[in-house]
This record gives C-alpha cells, sequence and structure tokens, in this order.
C-alpha cells in the first residue's frame, strides 16, 4: 500500500477539501480543531494531515508536538530528581508527538474518507501515518493517546511500542431509573451515604451557578487561576491551558460545554466543566481554590454535583476522567481500560519517564480498586444491563 501525506501547520493552510469530507459537528472538522491553536497554548505546535492512496484522500489526522519543560512536572519535594530533570529537560529540549488531542479524550481525532477499508487496513494506514509524522517532526517520543480498541493489536505488533499501564478513566453507568440525586443516594451503603452526607452539608454558603459564554469572559482570570491551583498540584501535566481555552470551547461546543462557577460570599473559588455527548456527561477541567478545599470538601461536592448534572440531562454514563481514582471509586465509578501507547528515543528520557512513571504508580496505590460503595442490587442489575 502506496501511501503519501500532504501536512500542514495551521488550521488556516487547510484546504476546503477537509471540511468537506467532515460532519460539521465533528471533531475532526477544522473549526473544532481550530480551538486549541486560537487559544494560543504555550509549548504546542499542530499538524493536520491528509494521507492519500494513489492520490485519493483517505485519511484525515490531527497530531500536536508538545514541547517539554520543568514546569510540566512538580516534583519539587525530591530534591535530586527535581534538579536531575531540569537539567536533562535544558539540555535535550525534548518534545513529544501526540497522536490525538492531549486536552479532550471525548472524540477521535482521525476520519477515514473511504470508509471500504477493514479494520486491519485503517489501523495500518494510521499507523503508517503517525510513524511518517514521528519522522517528520524529530520528536524524541510519541504518545498514542486514546486508541480505539479495535487497532491496539496492531499497535501492540510493533515492540517498539510500549503500552500505558493502568491507563483507565473512571465512569459510572448511570441507572435509567435514577431521575434526582436521591435515587443515588438510595441505592449508597450505610457507610457511603453518610459520608455523602457530611460532604453534602460542608457545601453550606457555596452558591453553585451554570455560567454563559459571558459568565466566562467575565470570570475568564479566576477560571485559569483556580485551574492552575489544580494542575501545578498534580505530579505531571502534560500541556498547560490559558484562559483563552475555555472561551474557545464554550464559543464552539455552545450548550454541549457546561461550565458551572461556585461562589463564596460573591468570590469564585471553583469552577466545575462538562462536554455532553453521546449520552455522556464527561467531566473536562476543574479549578478550585486549596486553602478552603477541606473546610468545604469543594473537589468531592464537584463530583457530586457533576453526578448530579449528568442525571438531570438524562445522560446514561458519567466519566470523570483519569485522577484522583480512588475519590472517583467512592463516588461509585469503575474503571475503563484505555488504549494508549507511547515510544520514546533517547534512552536517558525513558530512564526518566521509568522514574516519573514509578512514582505516579505509587502515588495512585491500590485502595481504589477495592471500593464498592453500592448496594449488591446497582452491580446486579448493571450487569443484568450489559
Amino acid at each position: 500500500m502506496s501511501l503519501t501525506h500532504k501536512i500542514y501547520e495551521s488550521f488556516k493552510e487547510l484546504p476546503p477539501e477537509w471540511n468537506a469530507c467532515v460532519h460539521p459537528q465533528l471533531a475532526m472538522h477544522a473549526d473544532e480543531l481550530a480551538i486549541s491553536e486560537r487559544a494560543g497554548l504555550n509549548h504546542v505546535q499542530y499538524y493536520y494531515v491528509m494521507t492519500y492512496e494513489d492520490e485519493q484522500l483517505v485519511l484525515l489526522s490531527y497530531y500536536q508536538q508538545l514541547h517539554i519543560y520543568p514546569e510540566h512536572f512538580n516534583c519539587r519535594d525530591k530534591i535530586f530528581q527535581h534538579h536531575s530533570l531540569n537539567l536533562t529537560l535544558s539540555v535535550m529540549q525534548p518534545s513529544l508527538l501526540v497522536v490525538g488531542n492531549l486536552f479532550r479524550h471525548d472524540a477521535q481525532y482521525f476520519h477515514f474518507v473511504q470508509k471500504e477499508f477493514s479494520t486491519e487496513q485503517q489501523a495500518s494506514i494510521y499507523k503508517q501515518t503517525f510513524d511518517m509524522m514521528l519522522l517528520h517532526a524529530k520528536t524524541t517520543g510519541i504518545f498514542l493517546k486514546d486508541l480505539p480498541a479495535s487497532f491496539a493489536a496492531s499497535i501492540e505488533a510493533d515492540e517498539s511500542y510500549r503500552s500505558m499501564e493502568e491507563d483507565v478513566s473512571m465512569e459510572l453507568n448511570i441507572p435509567p431509573t435514577w431521575t434526582s440525586i436521591q435515587d443515588y443516594e438510595k441505592m449508597l451503603k450505610h457507610k457511603y451515604v453518610q459520608r455523602y452526607k457530611k460532604i453534602i452539608k460542608q457545601q453550606d454558603g457555596l452558591v453553585v451557578r451554570k455560567l454563559s459564554l459571558e459568565d466566562i469572559e467575565l470570570h475568564a482570570s479566576d477560571i485559569e487561576q483556580l485551574y492552575l491551583q489544580v494542575t501545578n498540584n498534580q505530579l505531571v501535566s502534560m500541556g498547560k491551558l490559558n484562559q483563552s481555552f475555555f472561551l474557545e470551547l464554550k464559543k464552539q461546543l455552545k450548550d454541549n460545554y457546561v461550565v458551572h462557577g461556585w461562589f463564596l460570599e460573591q468570590r469564585m473559588v471553583a469552577f466545575s466543566s462538562a462536554i455532553v455527548h453521546d449520552d455522556m456527561y464527561d467531566m473536562n477541567y476543574i479549578g478550585f481554590d486549596y486553602t478552603i478545599n477541606q473546610s468545604n470538601a469543594i473537589y468531592f461536592n464537584i463530583l457530586f454535583h457533576c453526578l448530579e448534572q449528568a442525571i438531570l440531562t438524562h445522560s446514561k454514563k458519567l466519566v470523570l476522567g483519569r485522577t484522583a481514582l480512588e475519590a472517583k471509586a467512592i463516588l461509585g465509578c469503575e474503571p475503563a481500560y484505555q488504549h494508549s501507547y507511547y515510544k520514546l528515543r533517547n534512552v536517558v528520557i525513558n530512564w526518566f519517564y521509568k522514574k516519573i512513571s514509578a512514582g505516579f504508580k505509587e502515588q495512585i496505590g491500590e485502595k481504589w480498586k477495592d471500593r464498592h460503595p453500592f448496594k449488591s442490587s446497582y452491580y446486579t442489575a448493571d450487569l443484568a444491563e450489559k
């Protein structure tokens, strides 16, 4: 199979043929791909690739190149590791090619124009394309993010790629009989009911308000600073957002992007956001003031609020993402294992990755796997539906 490619480095360069192949509401439409580029995120480059077989367009695919800096890591409590990492990054100036979108997990970032290909053929064409992009971008490594399960065998056949261990998204199936958060409460075991009531009581004094585009513009600086409090507290933060990103996402997704502000004495102290799609309430990014998080249980109240919104929007599934696995397991989420892979082409960077990955795994722990807050009737009903 002989493939050729056309590579563009801005959505502004894309020919009309790109959008002609894509439904306006798909993530691969240029207007939606442009969100991150319009936001002007630091340290990120973009590639838009059109792949041809015998001069016939067969595939559109999207990539991000992240230039990695010390600000993407939080290991200041380990002095030697912190200084060693800073020195390595300043000398080597590594970068990572992301196959997909670092900042979204609600969509696929490739689109086959020709539908007659088998799954194996699609996987082969896509792999040939991103292997080509690795050479083109000359990056230190490549990250294949959230690939379809049907492509996994093709990637795993190439021993140069490694699977991301314990790559899970925490998700909760919502029974169709639930019409309010009280239905969730009734399904909890006794000790989890007591915990839920205690957390809800701690939000006394907080006012939660759904934000319009104008509200997001008004509070854009607060949203960015609250987001940074959360992301800067994480061990690894590969890519950081700015206030423009939230504005661009709202402008593009409109009512499908839901943002709530949390206010204490008229001051914004937290926000939560979600993308509503395919019968899912998919939590996007959050931010909160750590100085009052413990007294008001803001983080846990955000999780419960997201669940309540999922129920009220008649969503079939709540998606809470990859972080804080134990907190989300306590709420009732279960792991949905993802298919992500990586390849690093520098032995020193690979060594640091293994060290950081081990630290991340230690931080997560194993306790989350033992959290089962619901009565047995929830699990038996869920199994029956499956």
